[in-house]
């Protein structure tokens, strides 16, 4: 169990509104705190999904941007706010990765409710075509026989990619050189510029383009299926992997604990309804994500809460603290 932090005390220890004032939610416009910067992949599924959940809800849902410290800002003016349905967030992957990596103000088994996942993105795993590797086994080769040569560009220290790489190199038997960048644009140009070997990444709508352009290779996928974005690349699963190595961004619509169950129940209802719009997914899929609502609500916070648990017990066993 993670200790509680106490940053928020006031503000957490507030007492939910009654649920007889719920009974109409919502009656009026509801905030979508979201963590990222405009423009980013998680915005465009913020307004993609925001869009669909106001018109079944009959509100406007107004997107609130507070980017910075890898979603705990948003976090925070989320749980800053009542527990009332009026103030909901969009929760990263990140929400089970900065307990471990940071103070977050917050107790994450506590706290938090995810109300539903809404949508996953595959992370692949991606060299230059300089490298000459053509297959997985080609990377796995060189990276057995020549130890810490093999250099992997990240966005950050607890990064999807970073995990991603460390989880998939305690798997495999080898232990890659992570070179930090300022995000995903940098990586790329460095492995085109022949800095560094790959990147463990999650997909976006740039990758397939260096793909055709014969720029870079992606040798596996790192879950059970493949994807339509990349349908030649095989599946590490596919490659022989189990699934303790499937890694998946997420996406999911959060609420601060103790809001009212009836304002949680509609909430799931009208996530789960709009990643099913048939217009929702074909935006979704050119963005290089895919629908992944949860099937109910408890499956959504077991999965958050499983979330936090498997990122805490791989980044401890990198030793890496709390900053």
């Amino acid at each position: 169990m993670i200790r509680r932090r106490h940053l928020l005390a006031a503000g957490l220890a507030a007492p939910a509104l009654p649920a007889r004032a719920q009974a109409a939610w919502p009656t009026r416009p509801i905030t979508f705190v979201n963590g990222f910067a405009p423009g980013s992949t998680i915005d465009i599924v913020a307004r993609t999904m925001g869009r669909e959940i106001e018109a079944r809800l009959g509100q406007p849902l107004v997107i609130d941007s507070r980017p910075g410290a890898s979603g705990n800002i948003a976090a925070l003016a989320m749980l800053r706010a009542p527990a009332d349905g009026y103030t909901i967030g969009l929760a990263p992957i990140t929400l089970g990765t900065n307990p471990w990596l940071m103070n977050v103000g917050y107790d994450p088994q506590r706290d938090i409710t995810l109300v539903a996942r809404m949508t996953a993105v595959p992370v692949v795993i991606a060299v230059a075509a300089s490298t000459g590797f053509r297959t997985l086994a080609d990377l796995l080769a060189f990276a057995r026989q020549s130890p810490e040569r093999l250099t992997l560009g990240h966005g950050g220290v607890g990064a999807s990619g970073f995990l991603a790489a460390h989880l998939f190199g305690r798997a495999a038997g080898f232990q890659p050189l992570m070179v930090p960048f300022s995000g995903t644009t940098p990586v790329y140009q460095a492995m085109l510029a022949g800095t560094v070997h790959g990147t463990f990444t999650p997909v976006d709508n740039v990758l397939p383009g260096q793909v055709a352009a014969g720029a870079m290779r992606v040798l596996a996928v790192m879950q059970e299926t493949r994807i339509a974005m990349l349908p030649d690349v095989p599946t590490t699963r596919e490659l022989g992997f189990g699934p303790e190595v499937d890694f998946r961004s997420w996406h999911g619509v959060m609420v601060r604990a103790g809001t009212p169950a009836p304002v949680i129940t509609r909430l799931f209802e009208a996530t789960v309804a709009a990643a099913a719009n048939p217009a929702v997914q074909e935006a979704l899929l050119r963005a290089g994500v895919e629908p992944a609502p949860s099937a109910s609500m408890e499956e959504a916070q077991a999965f958050y809460l499983g979330e936090v648990a498997r990122w805490g017990d791989l980044i401890r066993a990198l030793g890496i603290r709390p900053q």
